[in-house]
């Protein structure tokens, strides 16, 4: 099903699961006569996800996952080895926090096992709902009711502009789905045309921006302390305006009362110690 849905095409699907072309379609009849749904249509060119299959893919790729991740904790408990602790994170956290978090955690864990996954806030709060990350260094606010949170830093968001300002006062957008709290910081989505600018371009993520603005298409808006040299030539080309605060945090299941996630809170703590 996942192979199908990835190839869009019985043969190649075939080849790459090692079975016949037949073979499959067998399969994935006898799936669909047991589920009582279709889940691909058939064209000429190949084949293509109904609703109700991509419903289903989404939830055995959960499967799958969850399959894979008992098999390497298994594994690892053989080998002595701890448990697999899988840790998301934007950007903006990973230069901020993230090292020194794990540091302390790996001083405390030094056989547990580490897998990190980049992305967006709202990406992230989504995996973490979904049981597919354990925990996740954010930016708060989150919406879901079942995550606890521990706030770690705060920095100032400013307004630079990393080109040769050709596009005048156009603002480049975060989109407020991916990055609610940078568009937030901007103020309401009018905040652009209200300033007397435009909006052409969009990126999710801090680095994005960065290069749209290299490239000529306005304004960013980023912490003031992103590690990026664009943003000190930013502060040069244009006198930064402050756009509030953004915080990063340290998100987990609230009842997930592992002692691998509450050794993870531990070293946060200790961070905040120091």
């Amino acid at each position: 099903m996942i192979a199908l849905l990835d190839a869009r095409h019985f043969g190649r699907a075939a080849e790459r699961l090692g079975v016949t072309q037949p073979a499959l379609t067998a399969r994935l009849r006898r799936l669909e006569a047991e589920l009582q749904v279709r889940l691909f249509e058939r064209g000429r060119s190949g084949v293509e996800p109904t609703a109700a299959g991509l419903v289903f893919a989404e939830g055995a790729q959960r499967v799958l996952d969850a399959a894979e991740e008992a098999a390497e904790a298994a594994l690892g408990v053989q080998q002595g080895y701890g448990q697999t602790l899988r840790i998301g994170m934007t950007q903006i956290a990973a230069y901020q926090v993230v090292p020194r978090c794990l540091a302390a955690f790996r001083t405390e864990n030094p056989m547990a096992r580490i897998r990190l996954v980049e992305g967006t806030t709202a990406s992230l709060e989504a995996m973490l709902e979904q049981r597919r990350i354990d925990a996740a260094f954010v930016h708060p606010p989150l919406h879901a009711a079942d995550l606890s949170e521990k706030i770690l830093a705060t920095v100032v968001l400013e307004r630079f502009n990393a080109g040769d300002r050709s596009a005048g006062d156009a603002l480049i957008r975060y989109p407020r789905s991916e990055a609610p709290v940078l568009m937030a910081a901007l103020g309401r989505q009018e905040a652009a045309e209200e300033e007397g600018g435009y909006c052409v371009a969009e990126a999710d993520t801090a680095l994005g921006v960065i290069v749209l603005s290299q490239a000529g298409y306005g304004d960013f808006v980023a912490p003031a302390d992103y590690p990026h040299r664009a943003v000190a030539a930013g502060r040069r080309q244009k006198a930064s305006a402050k756009h509030g605060v953004m915080e990063t945090s340290l998100a987990w299941r609230s009842l997930d009362r592992r002692p691998v996630i509450r050794s993870l809170i531990k070293a946060v703590d200790l961070i905040e110690a120091d």
